[in-house]
This record gives structure tokens, sequence and C-alpha cells, in this order.
């Protein structure tokens, strides 16, 4: 089978987007276009290795015209095989974070102001499945099934979400905004995915649950204490372990600004991208 074939095959595979794709391998989409090519007889080096890191499979499998769809076991690279026995770092813990362990190296993922780039490390992939749309949230009215682990259960009530190439958290889901509290930013019908490994910080807008209510909710997170504000700048995380937690509407008319203990907060979810309708 033709390189420009496996490629168009292996893309459906993943439910990505050409310029999906082109972002995953670091390439301009006007390039990966001509990939796909039925008459493509060839790729170079580089752009080889992009591609097969990408799609999570061997250069040799890319380039060899012998080897079918779907390619064999040894075909592919998974991301612990690669990893190997790259240090690993957490992610995830702060304010209720779904840990999560994840081998970088010196090119790997690092944090740069509240998100973490995408890992460049041989054989290392994003989670093929697009991303489910599990409910609804408002001020406190959903009908998400949450487990003891706070993730979301059941499958997409909706079209799942794209993927995109910075999104490697494998429990990612989507919700679609069913209320008026975040208006004007966040209209009803706005689609947001959520990342529950992601860090919260002071103005992120999150997904919350209270132990006191049970309720879901989303918000514009804020940390309130005793420490004094240098002491902010310094270092949120000690400021936010100190104190209250303000969870807030963006309209404010209609909606109060909530201030709960941290401890109430059974878990807190970062949105990470917003498709406003």
């Amino acid at each position: 089978m033709k390189v420009g074939k496996k490629l168009r095959l292996l893309r459906a595979e993943r439910g990505w987007s050409k310029s999906g794709a082109a972002r995953a391998a670091g390439i301009p989409i006007s390039s990966y276009r001509n990939y796909e090519r039925e008459d493509l007889k060839k790729l170079a080096g580089e752009v080889a290795l992009n591609l097969a890191r990408a799609y999570g499979v061997t250069v040799e499998y890319l380039l060899n015209d012998s080897k079918d769809f779907p390619p064999d076991p040894g075909d592919r690279i998974t991301k612990e095989g690669a990893a190997g026995n790259l240090p690993k770092v957490r992610h995830g813990e702060f304010l209720g974070g779904t840990p999560k362990e994840e081998a970088v190296g010196k090119t790997g993922a690092t944090a740069q102001g509240g998100r973490t780039t995408q890992t460049r490390l041989p054989g290392f992939v994003v989670p093929p499945q697009n991303i489910p749309v599990v409910g609804y949230v408002a001020a406190g009215e959903t009908e998400i099934a949450y487990d003891d682990a706070g993730l979301p259960v059941g499958g997409s009530i909706d079209e799942p979400l794209e993927r995109l190439p910075d999104v490697t958290d494998e429990h990612a889901y989507g919700l679609t905004v069913s209320g008026n509290s975040m208006l004007p930013g966040y209209p009803r019908g706005t689609k947001v995915i959520v990342c529950p490994s992601e860090k919260v910080r002071s103005g992120d807008l999150v997904i919350c649950r209270l132990r006191s209510t049970g309720k879901v909710y989303i918000k514009e997170i804020a940390f309130v204490g005793s420490l004094p504000k240098s002491a902010l700048e310094r270092s949120e995380g000690a400021y936010a372990a100190s104190g209250m937690v303000v969870l807030k509407s963006h309209n404010m008319t209609a909606h109060e600004p909530m201030v709960v203990p941290r401890e109430d907060i059974l878990f807190c979810h970062k949105v990470v991208w917003t498709k406003r309708p």
C-alpha cells in the first residue's frame, strides 16, 4: 500500500482532520495535503519521522509499500514503549486533579503559563480517540454522572469533539454550557473541553463539584486566604492552601459568587478549550 493511502487511513483511525494531523506532526497543512496524494512515491526522512511519531507507527511501516493497513502490532509504537526509563512527573494533583504519570525527557512536556506543551519523544502519540461530549453543565444543574475518581461515566450524547494535538489527557471530556451563569463570554451552547489532569490556577475556568451539595458547576475559580498579596505572587499554591475558594460566575447580576472551603471541593477540572455557538 502506498504511503499516501496509509496516511489517509491512519488519520481516519484517529478521527483527525488534515489540519489536526499536520499540527500533530509539526508540518504545514499545505505540505500535509500533498503527502496524502495517491501518486506520492516517497517522503523526506525528517518528514517521514515526524509523521511516524504522530501516528505511532514505525518509519519502515510508512515507507514500505508491501505493508498494508492496519499496521501489525510490531509496526506500532506505543507511548509507554517509547518512553523507556525516562523520569516521570505527576500532573493534576493540585486542587483535586486526577494524578497522571507521564515520562518526559529534555525535549518533553513543559508547563508554560499553566499549559503543557506536547511531548516530542520518539513514538509519543496523542490519544487517538475524539473527545466525547458527556452532558450539559449550568449553575449547579447537570445530569452528568461521575465515578469515585471524579471522572465522567457514560458515552457521548452529542457529536464528539476533535481532539487537538496538545490535548494529551486520556480522560479529557467535553461539555455543553446550558445556563446563563457565564454570560456574556460563554453563552448557552458553548462547547468546552475539560482536562482532569491539568493544574488549576486562579482565574481558570473550571468544572467543579461540591461535597456539601453534590452539584457540579462551571465557574471561574480564585483562591483567597490570610496570606498577603506578595505571597500569592510568590506561591499561588501556598496561598490557596491557606484559605477559601471563590467560584465566580461571569453573569454577576444573576449569580452571586460562591465562597467555599477548599475541602468542600470534591474535584476541580480545568477547561482548556472553548467553542462558542
